[in-house]
């Protein structure tokens, strides 16, 4: 088996950029964003004409923002792609898939319960409507949906909020707590509504975990599709956004979940010491 020579690494650390401080970090989520939603927004046009066309331009405009935004990134962090690559396909092993999926799966609740606390009445009432109107939009296309919420939504926004932000602030050494609580701010920051702020920033704080532990791009990619998959469905049996895994308040239940949830977590940091970023 081949070694890698010094000079080849000192090449290969030189082709690798991707390093940033936490201002860098929010400036490049922000024009992430603003990427999204602009490429999303033009190739969605024609939709405003003949609503049809949703059915391909739907998942067709998220593919587009998402992509964009990420070669944007790696063209701002001098990064080469093979490195969001390496990460997805960096192994990992059946105990840390199990902890990952259990950190994901008990801690889902208390996600829902601190979603539940943003009124949808009041002064919010109007945005909550339009924010409703937009999402259900996509019962009318239900395959659509699925392929923008439940297949591209979790591998690009994984490689842009994981693979490319996260790391970029692990690789600049900031603190590992602090990178990944601010990851997971922007993460709910992107979703630009504060009902999905709270519930998209602490999956955001647990996907950063997940990956700053076992270096697997794969993994938090797995969980954000399970999450989103499970989501979706819920909305298309019962009809509307309102759904929830945990609608009936048992906060007994929901504080033994986040208790083994966080006990899954604390399981995963001790199974993976000294293999971190």
């Amino acid at each position: 088996m081949n070694k890698t020579s010094p000079f080849e690494e000192i090449v290969q650390k030189n082709e690798n950029k991707l390093s940033f401080g936490i201002g860098k970090a929010i400036l490049y989520s922000a024009v992430a964003v603003i990427i999204m939603q602009f490429a999303g927004g033009i190739i969605s046009i024609p939709a405003i004409f003949y609503q049809p066309l949703n059915h391909v331009l739907l998942p067709l405009g998220f593919l587009a923002g998402t992509v964009s935004a990420i070669v944007i990134l790696l063209m701002l962090t001098q990064t080469k792609f093979t490195t969001i690559l390496q990460a997805i396909k960096h192994p990992f092993t059946a105990i840390q898939l199990i902890l990952s999926i259990a950190c994901w799966l008990f801690l889902l609740p208390l996600a829902e319960v601190f979603t539940s606390l943003i009124p949808t009445t009041g002064p919010l009432e109007d945005i909550y409507k339009i924010f409703q109107s937009s999402f259900e939009m996509m019962l009318d296309y239900k395959i659509a949906g699925f392929i923008m919420v439940c297949l591209f939504a979790p591998i690009f926004e994984e490689i842009i909020f994981r693979g490319i932000i996260l790391k970029g602030m692990l690789n600049y050494k900031v603190n590992a707590t602090i990178a990944i609580l601010i990851n997971g701010f922007v993460f709910g920051m992107a979703h630009m509504n504060p009902w999905q702020f709270i519930g998209a920033g602490l999956l955001g704080i647990i996907f950063g975990i997940v990956y700053h532990r076992t270096k697997s791009l794969f993994l938090p990619i797995l969980l954000h599709f399970l999450n989103n998959t499970l989501s979706y469905s819920l909305m298309l049996i019962q009809g509307d956004m309102e759904g929830e895994v945990f609608a009936h308040r048992d906060y007994l239940l929901i504080g033994g979940m986040t208790l083994i949830g966080i006990l899954s977590v604390f399981l995963l940091m001790k199974q993976t010491e000294q293999k971190t970023i």
